[in-house]
């Protein structure tokens, strides 16, 4: 299990939010999120909150567009015949999707080919190219590929065939030679936003082909562009905000459909719908099947056959799911095994190829190793898999050493795809744990986490939410905040899902709660569940029967540092308030401790065999009983600063019920008022006038002394009328307005708060700690 270790985002002061508040009108839950992100430019600000569609770029920026309109325009006027090369995974799919339609709308009838991930592999593929070459081709265009594919593109250029590239992955050393490429980093011919997706540039072309009409288009760019997780921000913001909007009023048909068969309401969607449920879909049919159907459900117009696809997702899906965790759990007796490996290399005979990347991602959160996981292709002799690794960890690095010993390998610093002659499986097994050690890559290491709030749970509100979701589409680069709850309560913790491995519980706060799912975390949350925790997570709304009610979706949970030194102050310290004191319970205690002379005189009168005393005594090594509390809280921090007592039963001479008369200023100032404004009340009849002001008339009495010590009224003959003093003067000038302020602290802090809150606040002066 990794050791998670939270960290905020950045701290800043109370100041430095109050600043920007009011300097760029947010409030303090927005300011602070933004300055965490290094927002301090006014229009950089209003163009991040308003992500409008007019803040989409000129097309034209992007490399060879012009180029790419020449050959699209070419193929329309001749009626050419064009073959669009996609991708197996969503922003592929998406990508395909957008160039069909588009093309679809200039009057072409063009066909398209998704890569089969099995027999075609990712990008451009010469033996696909041929197939294609032999039914025919005039234009092909690329859509998410093609940039690497130097050697295909050759091939098809020799064969008389006009080829347009769309891409956005990364450039190698030589272009291929194409008629055109459309690359958001060309050098020399950068784009304003270089992060595109696959989607993204595909919409920039039916941007610059259709005009306004491509916004019909740009629901699918937002799907394709949430799934390649590229950097939410510029042009990418703009796609996903109001792509966003298009989705839950799609015209769609496809896309309408399968949120149907999700059982979603259109209104509900946002960018975690995308990247949670829509994504996986789409991508759970080029993992397991063929993703053209994917293509066909986003381009049909035949609601039938949308309906018939969409169940299709929604089957094919569910088998993932399925592959998926038969292939984790039987993962897991392996992991256990290598416990001592820092490079987890896990294999099965019969685990679907199309899921080796999802279980390596999984089981790289659950560890933090690098991981590889692979499956028995037994017609070739070969393992086949996939390989993630932990941020901070280059595999592509650490494989390449051993390219010999593979048949097949690419990928990139944090993933890969390989093959490997099953001879030579342990030979490279053994050699790769070395590269852990060689990037001085600590598996052990604590994960450090991130998180952007410090929040009580009773300020969690439906304003809070809507507070923070100014701020999305949240993604990667713009990442959803998440929430801190110290010293919270895991109330009502209960197993949930097929497996029982998820948990369901409440996070409770001095009297408030929210409730919390964990996935995946059952074990881990139930562990700790008994003490006082931290707990970490994002917010959002569970809607059930018509009602909404705050949900908080755990990443972490801790136990607080102050719950770890409660769990050790409980040794000391005992809770005896609202108890009943009998002789025999008082003469347990090696002494008696009392902070008022009042109550240790009367103690004195009764016969208990014990030793009675005043606080400024050593109490060191004894069990002892607090009797009463103290007027001024400063008195008890000292008193638990010296005096490392065996045990110790806080009894504070009270019950827990009582409320500390807190003084009301309102009505200080409306008493004032009646006062200055009637030439003089007699005394006798306060007890009415306390009635009609609806001031108890303990406090009245109370009040009436502060105002005698300020000067602001006097006592004369028994009448009670202002005093002839001009003097401005404060409240925290009288004594005891700031001697009751202290017992009010005393009341709430040691007799209004919960033990364990109490204990919290000891924990800050306590011997013991």
């Amino acid at each position: 299990m990794i050791n998670k270790v939270w960290k905020k985002r950045k701290e800043l002061s109370s100041n430095d939010i109050d600043d920007f508040s009011q300097k760029f009108q947010q409030n303090k839950i927005v300011s602070e999120l933004l300055l965490e992100r290094d927002f301090n430019n006014p229009e950089v600000i209003t163009e991040f909150l308003n992500p409008d569609i007019n803040g989409l770029q000129d097309p034209f920026g992007l490399n060879d567009m012009d180029k790419a309109l020449e050959l699209i325009d070419d193929a329309v006027e001749n009626q050419k015949k064009v073959v669009i090369y996609g991708d197996y995974d969503a922003d592929g799919v998406t990508s395909t999707s957008i160039m069909y339609l588009t093309l679809k709308k200039m009057g072409l009838t063009p066909e398209f080919y998704i890569p089969d991930r099995f027999q075609d592999g990712y990008g451009p593929n010469l033996e696909a190219y041929k197939r294609i070459v032999e039914r025919g081709v005039d234009l092909l265009i690329t859509v998410d590929n093609g940039v690497s594919g130097k050697e295909e593109i050759k091939f098809l250029k020799d064969q008389g065939v006009s080829v347009l590239i769309s891409d956005h992955h990364d450039l190698p050393d030589e272009l291929p030679e194409a008629d055109a490429i459309v690359h958001p980093r060309i050098p020399g011919f950068e784009y304003v936003c270089p992060n595109l997706s696959g989607a993204g540039v595909a919409f920039k072309i039916a941007d610059a082909i259709l005009g306004e009409e491509a916004i019909e288009l740009i629901d699918l760019a937002a799907i394709g562009t949430v799934a390649d997780s590229v950097d939410l921000s510029g042009e990418n913001r703009i796609i996903v905000a109001n792509g966003l909007k298009q989705l839950q009023k799609s015209t769609n048909l496809g896309i309408s459909t399968l949120v149907k068969s999700m059982k979603i309401k259109p209104s509900d969607i946002d960018e975690e719908t995308i990247g949670f449920q829509i994504a996986p879909r789409i991508n759970a049919l080029g993992r397991v099947e063929n993703a053209s159907s994917a293509v066909e459900l986003f381009t049909t117009s035949d609601a039938n056959f949308s309906k018939e696809l969409a169940d299709e997702t929604e089957e094919v899906n569910t088998r993932r799911q399925d592959l998926v965790e038969i292939a984790y759990n039987a993962s897991l007796n392996q992991i256990d095994d290598q416990i001592d490996n820092p490079v987890l290399v896990l294999h099965g005979d019969d685990w679907h190829q199309g899921i080796l990347g999802i279980v390596a991602s999984r089981v790289v959160e659950l560890t933090n190793k690098p991981t590889l996981v692979m499956s028995l292709d037994k017609n070739e002799n070969l393992y086949k898999g996939s390989g993630r690794s932990p941020e901070g960890f280059n595999l592509f690095e650490a494989m390449n050493k051993y390219r010999k010993l593979l048949s097949s390998f690419g990928g990139h610093s944090q993933a890969c795809g390989f093959s490997i002659d099953i001879d030579n499986l342990e030979e490279f097994q053994d050699k790769i744990q070395a590269e852990v050690a060689n990037q001085k890559f600590d598996v052990t290491a604590d994960l450090e986490k991130i998180y952007d709030l410090e929040l009580p749970v009773n300020q969690l509100t439906l304003e809070i939410i809507e507070s923070i979701s100014k701020l999305a589409p949240f993604g990667y680069g713009n990442p959803k905040p998440v929430i801190q709850l110290k010293n919270v309560t895991i109330d009502q913790p209960q197993a949930i899902g097929k497996d029982k491995s998820h948990i369901k519980f409440f996070a409770k706060q001095n009297g408030h709660q929210v409730g919390s799912i964990g996935f995946k975390m059952f074990k881990e949350v139930q562990e700790i569940s008994n003490q006082s925790c931290d707990v970490y997570g994002t917010l959002g709304i569970n809607e059930w029967a018509g009602k909404k009610n705050l949900q908080l979706m755990v990443q972490g949970v801790e136990v607080s540092q102050s719950g770890i030194k409660i769990k050790n102050l409980k040794e000391t310290y005992i809770d005896y308030r609202n108890k009943q004191l009998s002789k025999p319970l008082l003469e347990h205690f090696d002494s008696i401790v009392f902070f008022n002379d009042v109550y240790l005189e009367s103690a004195k009168k009764n016969s208990i065999d014990v030793n009675l005393a005043k606080y400024d005594q050593d109490f060191s090594d004894q069990n002892i009983l607090i009797y009463d509390r103290p007027h001024d809280l400063d008195l008890l921090k000292h008193f638990v600063e010296n005096n490392n007592t065996s045990h110790t039963a806080l009894y504070f001479h009270t019950d827990l019920i009582q409320r500390y008369a807190k003084p009301d200023e309102i009505k200080m100032k409306e008493l004032l008022k009646y006062i200055y404004t009637h030439e003089r009340i007699n005394t006798a009849s306060l007890d009415e006038l306390a009635k009609y002001l609806k001031i108890e008339k303990n406090n009245l009495d109370f009040y009436l002394n502060v105002f005698f010590e300020l000067d602001f009224v006097r006592i004369e003959d028994g009448f009670v009328e202002k005093a002839n003093s001009s003097k401005q003067r404060s409240l925290q000038e009288s004594q005891a307005f700031l001697k009751r302020l202290k017992r009010n602290d005393v009341e709430k802090i040691l007799i209004e708060s919960n033990f364990d809150d109490l204990l919290v606040w000891l924990s800050d002066y306590d011997c013991h700690c």
